[in-house]
């Protein structure tokens, strides 16, 4: 599957569900928050969207996200593992350009100007071998051993805070939303939305409810009995403060209606066991 036909695939989805729900592209805007414009980029495929809003669609139109997901799984996983290929086809194009290969077919221009620039660097470094060579070849002396490359580590986001120094902040100001994502989620039928948000980067979590009602509540907890928690005031969303969450401890949010004593939670986050799945 080529690149638009697997962006236009997640898109056909994204549009079945848009028309199913009867919603506009502001009402879509006005329940996720994000932009009626993005919206309608993503559902008509002109761009990929992001995990978050797709999981959102699926919940606002009341069915499993697990397969819409699956499908971007897919897509980015694609997108991540050939960029340069994709690249190299798509802006090196001249429309009409064409030249023959071996066997007297058409073969792109972009691939010929590859195979001309390929066979030019081999020729370049095949020159520059033989003068190394001859050169220490009459020296007498044994070529030097090649200097190991320095090691790269890429650094994350700048955050503020980690562990139990951010207890009790704003994610927001803290920068803990850089690389945040959502690792674990809930409902309260039928339209409140519970979501578990989790920044390696800051070692911490907090815990964000959509869709709610004035005065319904959200609470993050972990394993070692600490809990952070707010209230909707106005709007209909909100989220808590930071509260630490360890590789070794666990983590989860709970909320509740507005005067209603049952709560709803989402399951357990252990960082490390997320770690151990990954490849």
């Amino acid at each position: 599957m080529d690149r638009a036909g697997s962006v236009k695939d997640l898109a056909g989805e994204l549009l079945a569900l848009k028309k199913a729900s009867g919603s506009s592209f502001v009402q879509l805007s006005e329940k996720t928050h994000y932009a009626k414009s993005s919206w309608e980029r993503w559902v008509n495929g002109k761009q990929f969207p992001p995990r978050d809003a797709v999981e959102r669609l699926a919940r606002i139109c009341g069915t499993d996200p697990a397969p819409l997901l699956a499908l971007w799984a897919e897509e980015d996983a694609r997108r991540s593992a050939a960029p340069e290929s994709e690249d190299a086809t798509e802006v090196g194009a001249e429309p009409g350009a064409e030249a023959e290969d071996g066997n007297g077919a058409a073969a792109p221009a972009p691939r010929r100007r590859r195979v001309l620039w390929a066979s030019v660097v081999l020729a370049v470094l095949l020159v520059a071998g033989a003068i190394s060579y001859a050169a220490l070849s009459g020296s007498g002396e044994p070529p030097a051993a090649p200097r190991p490359k320095p090691v790269v580590t890429v650094a994350g986001p700048a955050t503020g805070c980690t562990l139990a120094a951010c207890e009790g902040r704003d994610p927001k100001k803290m920068n803990c939303g850089a690389d945040a994502v959502t690792v674990r989620t809930g409902s309260i039928p039928k339209d409140l939305v519970i979501e578990l948000r989790y920044s390696r980067a800051c070692k911490a979590a907090w815990g964000r409810i959509s869709f709610a009602q004035v005065g319904a509540t959200v609470v993050v907890n972990n394993s070692d009995g600490a809990a952070q928690a707010d209230v909707v005031h106005f709007d209909r969303d909100v989220y808590t403060p930071l509260i630490a969450a360890p590789d070794d401890g666990s983590v989860w949010v709970c909320a509740a209606l507005p005067k209603d004593v049952r709560r709803s939670c989402t399951g357990r986050f252990i960082p490390s066991e997320e770690k151990a799945q990954q490849p």
